[in-house]
């Protein structure tokens, strides 16, 4: 066999294989998914900051399908990954939060047993 003839047929299997295009990111739509769930339960539509966050997760999302239904699914792949980092950052936000005012109810509570046991 001649080396033209091998180096075609790499040169074939090589544009056949960059051509076939990325699979469906159907695991990163479902993880995205969930995250997006996530936030929501751990109450990111309660806090300003995490909702936006949340949101932009959301149009993310709604983004990835598009380029999925266009066939574009190496840029979908990437949407949805900052998809699920934005909704990952709201269920943070929305739990420090959370975190934060616990601490305070904590700080009030102490600071009234203060001022009782002062009387």
């Amino acid at each position: 066999m001649s080396i033209r003839v091998v180096c075609f047929g790499l040169a074939l299997a090589l544009f056949g294989a960059a051509c076939g295009g990325a699979a469906a990111p159907n695991e990163r739509v479902t993880s995205a998914t969930a995250a997006v769930r996530a936030a929501e339960v751990a109450g990111a539509p309660g806090n300003p900051e995490a909702n936006l966050m949340l949101k932009r997760a959301k149009e993310g999302l709604a983004r990835a399908k598009e380029l999925m239904s266009a066939g574009d699914n190496e840029e979908a792949s990437w949407v949805l990954q900052r998809a699920e980092a934005d909704a990952d950052l709201a269920l943070h936000m929305a739990r420090e939060a959370a975190a934060k005012a616990e601490a305070q109810a904590a700080v009030d509570q102490v600071k009234a047993f203060k001022a009782k046991a002062n009387e």
